[in-house]
């Protein structure tokens, strides 16, 4: 389903398949993007990186969402030895700042120190972005992309050492030389694993790349065949996984209005604009509870579903 149909005002301007413009990831005063690595991986200064997002924390931000084409990079071309780990350290440090959000992590560049830091740090939202586009190796290959045993191994470690976590990811299908058992291979893994948010774009060819000039050349039909496949497995699992969370109490930041008037937030697990979002019943009258405003982060119990949306009434 597309959020964009749902929310008025549009939190964000790009999606995880994609790399957005630097600093235009959010309209509202709520969330925003900040890129730590630009142009052919060169790491963002540390210091700019700090000065940015303290201004922008000042000026009433509460979420960053931290994004380049690889994010977890950020500092591998330094010599200073700062790293992402300790960038999400300091980061954490400023007041005001609720939510940090790591998007578009590269499958290679896990440091043991990253998953650490992710997992104790309570403002990074554990969530974690990462594109792998297939998991069958021959189609991996051909896509220059990591081998399914790094990928498989990775996965597993990042659900272990990380409590409560929420993996995005995209796939790719009818890439060349894709054929019906790699499909099946990448079908049954998502079956299997349940990622808690997925998206699938089918291939399309572009002038001057590589895979434009490879041979075998999965018929568009099919490429769209296999897109739809996907696409319905992944709606039943977030179906799913919505509903398991029904009575609990989460954090909800509460982030604008529907066209329709509805105040509406977003849980840790969900990234601006792409993701699933909370509709919130105001408090009952006489419950002493403050009314919802845009900006809070409040603790609700989850009351039902929509779908893939949670719905939600405060209760602290």
């Amino acid at each position: 389903m597309d959020r964009k149909a749902t929310v008025a005002e549009s939190k964000a301007s790009g999606a995880a398949d994609h790399f957005p413009p630097p600093q235009h990831f959010g309209g509202a005063s709520l969330a925003h993007a900040v890129a730590v690595v630009s142009g052919k991986f060169r790491s963002k200064p540390w210091a700019a990186v700090l000065e940015e997002a303290k201004h922008l924390v000042d000026s009433g931000v509460v979420e960053l969402n931290l994004i380049a084409e690889d994010t977890n990079q950020y500092g591998m071309d330094r010599r200073d030895g700062r790293n992402l780990a300790q960038l999400l350290q300091e980061l954490g440090k400023l007041e005001g700042l609720r939510w940090i959000r790591l998007l578009y992590c590269y499958p290679s560049y896990f440091s043991e120190d990253l998953i650490d830091e992710i997992a104790n740090n309570p403002k990074v939202c554990k969530y974690i972005d990462i594109p792998l586009q297939h998991i069958a190796n021959l189609t991996l290959l051909g896509m220059n992309r990591p081998p399914q045993a790094h990928t498989l191994q990775l996965l597993h470690k990042l659900r272990e050492r990380i409590p409560r976590l929420a993996l995005r990811t995209t796939f790719i299908s009818g890439f060349p030389g894709e054929g019906e058992a790699e499909h099946r291979e990448l079908v049954d893994f998502c079956s299997t694993f349940r990622f808690e948010r997925m998206g699938c774009f089918q291939y399309s060819e572009e002038e001057g790349t590589p895979a434009a000039e490879l041979p075998e050349q999965v018929p568009p039909e099919v490429r769209e065949a296999r897109r739809d496949e996907l696409i319905s497995l992944q709606q039943r699992v977030g179906e799913e996984w919505a509903k398991s969370h029904v009575g609990e109490e989460i954090e909800v930041l509460v982030d604008g209005y529907t066209e329709d008037g509805e105040i509406y937030g977003r849980t840790q697990w969900d990234a601006p604009d792409i993701d699933p979002i909370v509709f919130l019943l105001a408090p009952e009258e006489g419950s002493g509870l403050a009314p919802l405003e845009v900006g809070q982060l409040r603790r609700c119990r989850v009351l039902g579903t929509s779908i893939f949306d949670l719905e939600a009434t405060p209760v602290e």
